[in-house]
């Protein structure tokens, strides 16, 4: 099938925006929306007002992003398309969660949720289940969010979503060690590095190994942990983030 103007439209919007040219990116996604009503590719039309929807929220305008998102979202209920909808409904979460409506947020989360399980969309669930525990963790119930968690986790499983498995081990295993589990942490925590190496996730690799070098710490394992922490700093070096390297190698030195 052949690209349509829409379609080339779209990607020079991706191409502004990753090169940070917001403005004509906006303007670039306005014009493929345009064009893509003309054509009458509705789906093509959702994709351009999802497409805007991101980047009014990555620029800090919500309410624009919020009424992109809407009418993504009417097109996507018009055309029955549930994993699409619920897609589109964790996005409007996120914005709740940075206006700090968290009641909004978790109402919404649930919606997502139905239109996932009727899609017998199990990454999406898995998804929806983790942010539903940062939530619960961010609120201090951590045995809450150890729930949420390992539901997560079976249904990343299920989809055999392998850096969504290994996500939701890391987040176990930050859950153990607040509750003062190491020995269980431990065992997620490896669980997770073995994944990420799987699958080449450098930096989410050097995360978790962050992660396992605190773990040690906490059982007293002071040379391990260092060592842990160099690799986690030498890891973040070489995906690129230089902030994340820097900080891991002082707080090697400190422990």
């Amino acid at each position: 099938m052949s690209r349509s103007e829409a379609d080339r439209v779209l990607d020079e919007a991706e191409s502004l925006w990753l090169s940070g040219e917001k403005q004509r990116a906006r303007e670039c996604c306005l014009r493929a929306r345009l064009l893509y009503h003309e054509a009458g590719d509705r789906r093509g039309e959702a994709d351009a007002l999802t497409r805007m929807g991101d980047l009014e929220a990555e620029t800090g305008h919500g309410n624009a992003a919020r009424q992109a998102f809407v009418e993504a979202r009417q097109i996507h209920a018009r055309n029955g398309e549930q994993r699409e909808q619920a897609a589109i409904l964790v996005r409007l979460a996120h914005l709740s969660l940075r206006e700090d409506d968290r009641p909004e947020a978790r109402s919404i989360y649930l919606s997502a949720l139905e239109l996932y399980e009727s899609a017998a969309d199990f990454s999406g669930l898995g998804h929806v289940h983790r942010a539903l525990g940062h939530m619960e963790r961010d609120q201090g119930d951590q045995d809450r969010a150890l729930d949420r968690y390992r539901e997560a986790l079976a249904c990343y499983r299920r989809a055999s979503d392998t850096l969504g498995e290994a996500g939701a081990l890391k987040s176990m295993a930050a859950i153990q060690r607040a509750l003062g589990h190491p020995d269980r942490a431990r065992a997620e925590c490896e669980e997770a590095l073995g994944l990420l190496r799987q699958v080449g996730d450098m930096l989410g690799e050097a995360k978790a190994t962050r992660l396992m070098a605190r773990i040690l710490a906490d059982e007293g394992r002071r040379d391990e942990a260092r060592k842990s922490m160099h690799a986690a700093a030498k890891l973040f070096g070489r995906a690129g983030d230089v902030a994340a390297r820097d900080e891991a190698e002082a707080e090697a030195r400190g422990m």
